[in-house]
């Protein structure tokens, strides 16, 4: 830094119109006429307690400090948790919203789901978790959980987030000495409510799996139906799908669906099964109430029944097979609607409705 001497020498290089400019475009307001000298006094002091507009500087070094401060760093006084300096998104609208998303481009956010399989005849106890490590957020109990509430897992910050790092760790005590395979339901329900287009985590676009445990007594196709619904992530390019701790085939396919995209619209699916269920038992009911034909209604029903089986997810894997029934329910069921048989049974209501409403006019209604 200049010393006081040698910055009075260079300001007073300048003519006094000049220095009063420089003193009016640091102090933004109007300067009266005054010495040349007071002017460089003034500028001087400036030059001392120098203050600046933080807007005003380039959206390139805006950015630049931005990341700085809102990049996640351990905590100085827990050990166990990050934090990042989000006082600056307090400041002003502006700020808040060029910086806001910047915590959510410049972080990795790690997720950890522990889940561990009961021995067969065992009492079923809270085996399955999902903490946020290093975050302040509460570790989640999945015992008995709907899915409903599965799907209504994930904070703010996982949602929002660009990139995670997801920690399974999967644990089978006992299993070597049985047949039966073990029970990762749970988890394969909770990883699909990651992967999910509507309440998971919509704008990932990097995501590291690591898995740990006791994956080698698992059968690579129970380890494939655990891990299935992470191919339906949107935003997530091959390269940018980093799968530790699996077998090689199963991290091969894993990829092999992400890069291909034929999952993506398995969400869609199950909503058009559920739009299709319930268009069928309104015309159902309606048919039951105004006697329709037995056989044909039996066969409604029987379609009716299977949808409303697949669409309550509990105890089933949302895998390969899950979604090959449910694409087979939807084609029977709108074969079923659409048929022939069916409508003659819609004529019938329509002609049924008209002849009621002809009714009410003839008698003034």
């Amino acid at each position: 830094m200049l010393r006081r001497g040698t910055i009075d020498i260079w300001y007073d290089r300048y003519s006094t119109k000049l220095l009063r400019k420089f003193v009016e475009d640091r102090t933004r307001k109007p300067s009266p006429s005054l010495e040349k000298f007071c002017f460089v006094q003034q500028l001087v002091d400036l030059d001392v307690n120098w203050t600046f507009r933080f807007l005003d500087l380039p959206p390139e070094i805006r950015n630049l400090i931005y990341g700085h401060l809102l990049r996640l760093r351990d905590s100085r006084w827990h050990a166990d948790r990050t934090v990042c300096l989000t006082a600056i998104l307090s400041t002003c609208r502006q700020t808040h919203a060029e910086a806001q998303g910047i915590i959510y481009i410049e972080n990795t956010f790690e997720v950890a789901l522990r889940s561990m399989a009961n021995l067969p005849g065992q009492t079923h106890v809270n085996h399955t978790t999902v903490s946020f490590a290093k975050l302040a957020i509460d570790q989640v109990q999945l015992y008995d959980a709907s899915q409903s509430d599965i799907d209504d897992l994930w904070p703010t910050v996982i949602r929002e987030a660009e990139s995670v790092k997801l920690v399974v760790k999967l644990y089978t005590p006992g299993f070597s000495a049985t047949p039966r395979r073990p029970d990762f339901k749970q988890a394969n329900h909770a990883l699909h409510s990651l992967a999910s287009s509507r309440n998971g985590a919509t704008k990932l676009k990097r995501l590291q799996v690591v898995v740990k445990g006791d994956t080698a007594g698992i059968p690579e196709s129970l380890l494939l139906s655990i891990f299935y619904p992470l191919t339906q992530l949107r935003n997530i390019a091959s390269a940018d799908f980093a799968v530790g701790g699996l077998p090689d085939a199963i991290a091969a396919e894993l990829h092999r669906l992400l890069l291909t995209g034929e999952t993506r619209g398995h969400d869609d699916l199950c909503e058009t099964l559920r739009d299709q269920y319930l268009r069928a038992m309104k015309l159902y009911l309606r048919a039951t109430d105004a006697g329709g034909e037995d056989g044909v209604l039996e066969r409604l029903v029987r379609h009716i029944l299977r949808a409303n089986r697949l669409l309550k997810t509990d105890g089933v894997y949302l895998d390969a097979a899950y979604y090959a029934k449910c694409g087979e329910s939807l084609k029977a069921l709108r074969g079923c609607l659409d048929g022939s048989a069916m409508r003659a049974v819609k004529t019938g209501l329509r002609k049924e409705r008209e002849g009621w409403l002809m009714v009410g006019i003839g008698h003034g209604i």
